[in-house]
């Protein structure tokens, strides 16, 4: 990586978290880590809590060329696969070795944070979306133009791409589509319909928490988790975080209303979430633990792989907070580091990996989950022949049919619009100001959570600390033109 970047990101880490965390981060980084996955041949997948080595790359002239390639598909499943397909790379590219690197979604920030701030060369990695926006601004990711036209740019699906300043800087793999995941074993025993309002959302989460059963699982620690899962709250209610051009909206009565329905229906949470990022709410469902756990597809395939026994008093349904029918929806997308070593390499493994039988081999490791974002490989999807597609058709079904009505806040502002969703492909350039762990949402909700807060004085000093925020960024960037509130 080229020194001036790695300076230039250490300065923009130190202004973030301060010399203490940077140096602390490091550490962590560099000695909590430990063995490595390797590609040079097949070998048995590591579980989904393996830590591969994250030292910097040292680069042997008379050796193969080595890319780092960070990810937080870590399910046993999908590293088997991933795999399977570097083997396959490497038949024509015996020079180049690829390093898998494993991550939490939930971690992903912290340690993009600290390789890139400790000059190790992350090579082809999963960003953030919170991070794109101003990752892009600053320099730190390669522009992807030609490798999103070698792939076919009328393929993508719109707002797949993220694009900056008129350049692609990063490239989808995937979308994950999320509903609301639900016991009809359960509900049948008590008595309930399955629910198609919030109100009886909240009525079987009371009625069916007893014991050593709680009604629903939603996250609530400070991470983007939390901040992902209550936007489907704010947006299904008639409110949103800003406008479509760019004004701070989160003061607004239908605001107050999704903090106060959120907060209502935690009552009904197992104890400890309030730590919660994505993880949990599988474990809780598959545990039995839950009646009730709002998450993408990947949940069905864990419960079919984990607990088989419960998959036939099992369905999935939309999301039923407000009126609004509109849900989470995250497109997970991969970009190389502007200061990469073999960047040449790392473009054109990139678009080998992200095209054609490839992508759609690697999407189908979860299906439903990971929802391919090239029209062509998408109905090739569609007709995949895999046991779990033939006998839970429905499910993965329903993400598809629920991919319109997705939207996510750190990529799509102004999605609601008198009232009503507008799909958006324009970021709010302040995602990170306002999103960011611990962000202005996680903290709020946090403390309504833990110190029992009132939800509507919680709320008030969010909206003020939001509008600092956004003021603040306006007013490092006098040049900024708020866009058109045209609908995309």
């Amino acid at each position: 990586m080229h020194h001036s970047l790695i300076r230039t990101f250490q300065q923009y880490v130190i202004a973030r978290l301060g010399w203490t965390a940077l140096l602390l981060l490091i550490a962590l980084f560099l000695g909590g880590c430990g063995g490595r996955a390797r590609s040079a041949a097949p070998a048995p997948a590591p579980t989904a809590t393996a830590t591969p080595a994250a030292t910097p790359v040292v680069h042997d002239d008379q050796g193969p060329i080595v890319l780092r390639f960070f990810t937080t598909e870590a399910d046993p499943q999908q590293i088997a696969l991933l795999q399977d397909l570097i083997a396959e790379y490497q038949i024509d590219h015996p020079d180049i070795d690829i390093d898998i690197v494993l991550a939490s979604p939930t971690h992903r920030e912290r340690r993009l944070l600290t390789a890139l701030a400790s000059g190790i060369d992350l090579g082809v990695f999963e960003i953030e979306p919170v991070l794109m926006t101003n990752w892009a601004e600053a320099g730190y990711l390669l522009p992807l133009d030609d490798v999103a036209a070698d792939i076919g740019l009328d393929d993508y699906t719109p707002g797949s791409l993220f694009v900056h300043n008129g350049h692609v800087y990063a490239l989808p793999y995937s979308a994950s589509v999320y509903g609301l995941w639900v016991r009809t074993d359960l509900f049948e025993a008590a008595g309930l319909p399955l629910p198609t309002t919030y109100q009886e959302v909240l009525a079987a989460a009371e009625a069916l928490t007893a014991g050593d059963v709680y009604g629903i699982a939603l996250p609530g620690g400070q991470n983007i988790a939390t901040v992902n899962y209550f936007s489907t709250f704010l947006w299904q209610n008639g409110g949103d975080y800003f406008s479509c051009d760019g004004e701070v909206v989160f003061g607004s009565p239908e605001a107050l209303e999704a903090v106060k329905r959120w907060a209502e229906l935690t009552r009904y949470a197992p104890p400890g979430f309030t730590t919660w990022g994505y993880r949990e709410q599988i474990d809780a469902f598959i545990q039995g633990r839950v009646a009730m756990s709002m998450y993408g597809g990947r949940l069905g395939v864990n419960l079919a792989e984990e607990a088989p026994e419960l998959v036939d008093d099992v369905t999935v349904i939309f999301p039923p907070w407000g009126p609004e029918q509109v849900t989470l929806g995250v497109w997970s997308r991969l970009a190389i580091a502007a200061g990469a070593e073999h960047q040449d390499e790392a473009k054109e493994f990139l678009g080998w990996l992200l095209s054609g039988d490839r992508l759609l081999r690697f999407d189908m490791t979860v299906p439903g989950h990971m929802i391919p974002p090239l029209r062509s490989v998408q109905q090739a999807s569609l007709d995949y022949q895999s046991p779990y597609i033939e006998e839970r058709r429905d499910w993965v079904a329903s993400f598809y049919q629920w991919a319109p009505y997705a939207s996510h806040p750190a990529m799509n502002m102004g999605v609601i619009r008198d009232g009503r969703f507008a799909p958006s492909e324009t970021p709010p350039p302040w995602a990170e100001a306002v999103f960011e762990p611990p962000g202005v949402i996680d903290a709020m909700l946090q403390a309504i959570a833990l110190t029992d807060r009132d939800p509507e004085a919680a709320w008030r000093e969010a909206v003020a600390k939001m509008e600092a925020a956004v003021d603040e960024w306006k007013r490092q960037h006098p040049d900024w033109e708020p866009p058109s509130c045209e609908e995309d």
